[in-house]
């Protein structure tokens, strides 16, 4: 990152926790309770004891309060029948700051259209340093993660899998209009109809040791404005009946009127030692421009990288499809949609 970027990257800002004041919470006690009583006090810890947590309403989170389960084969908290929409939700205020969710499972039902984990921010209050540490987010039928107007997130050693089964619009892992995000040893596989994750409008992200697997469409989307500064480490994908790593030029706001405005492409992009295989087309970017695909390995059915108008330096990378440059969108491939 320092040989190609300098000092320009900015890298995440860690939660503060407080770890003095402890409440337990068994199966059947009130959560939401819990959580308003810590952050009534200034900050402390919810711990939940081992078994099934059923939620019936949606559970406001709050600053300054670390969520740790027992370990996420033995901490589940589970939708029940009568919630039909957001498990966690932050609202654009109260600005929430130092959340921590750790060592548990948020488990759907894929019933309703509900995500595992909302957090919606505004640009003049936007919520910061929020860490999902050793989790399971799984089974819900919108988002299982959906993050907005978000500073710091960090996301490490977590599943998030097989959400998304009421739309091609809800994905495993949704990021909008984020900055400084760290992704580390992270599984995006298996959603149901949507992708493994989109970055939109996202800058600063420092994704490593991810995988996604098993996509009927795109595995990752990185597009629309303020996009840039993304580091992908030792990131693996295969499986994506589409693309693997989906670089559209895309307006988010007029998603029909297509142009390549530079301002709607991820910009200053690295791929690096990643491994893109089994997918129908590997990476497919337009108008991306200050980029740099290194020490990775791509083996795909139809194209393994098509450009076009970009500006990537391919370094000690192999391509076993073979790699296709365009300069004018009439050759671009029919069958690659724009709006995927």
């Amino acid at each position: 990152m320092s040989e190609k970027w300098q000092n320009d990257f900015k890298h995440v800002a860690y939660p503060k926790q407080w770890l003095k004041n402890v409440i337990s919470v068994s199966p059947g006690e009130s959560l939401q309770a819990a959580i308003d009583k810590v952050h009534a006090a200034g900050g402390g810890v919810v711990s939940l004891k081992e078994g099934t947590h059923l939620i019936q309403n949606t559970i406001t989170l709050r600053g300054r309060v670390t969520i740790v389960g027992a370990g996420r084969d033995l901490t589940v908290i589970q939708q029940g029948p009568d919630l039909m929409e957001t498990g966690f939700n932050i609202e654009a205020q109260p600005q929430v700051t130092d959340l921590v969710i750790k060592d548990l499972t948020l488990k759907g039902s894929r019933q309703g259209k509900a995500n595992g984990i909302l957090i919606r921010g505004r640009n003049e209050s936007r919520h910061t340093r929020v860490m999902l540490q050793n989790i399971n987010v799984t089974d819900w039928s919108a988002q299982g993660v959906h993050m907005k107007r978000t500073n710091n997130i960090i996301m490490d050693n977590c599943n998030f899998q097989y959400n998304g089964s009421a739309g091609g619009l809800y994905h495993n892992v949704y990021f909008l209009y984020n900055k400084y995000i760290l992704q580390s040893d992270c599984d995006m596989s298996y959603p149901v109809l949507g992708k493994g994750n989109k970055y939109t409008s996202c800058e600063y992200v420092l994704a490593q040791r991810c995988t996604i697997k098993d996509c009927l469409g795109n595995g990752i989307q990185t597009d629309h404005e303020e996009a840039g500064y993304i580091f992908l480490h030792k990131y693996n994908i295969s499986g994506c009946g589409r693309v693997a790593l989906w670089f559209p030029c895309e307006d988010y706001y007029d998603k029909f009127h297509y142009t390549e405005d530079l301002k709607y492409a991820p910009q200053k992009v690295i791929i690096n030692r990643c491994e893109i295989v089994n997918n129908t087309w590997g990476a497919m970017w337009r108008s991306v421009k200050e980029s740099y695909v290194i020490n990775s390995t791509f083996d795909n059915k139809k194209v393994d990288m098509g450009l076009l108008n970009c500006d990537v330096t391919i370094e000690q990378s192999s391509f076993k499809t073979g790699n296709e440059m365009y300069t004018d969108v009439k050759q671009w491939p029919k069958e690659v949609r724009i709006l995927w």
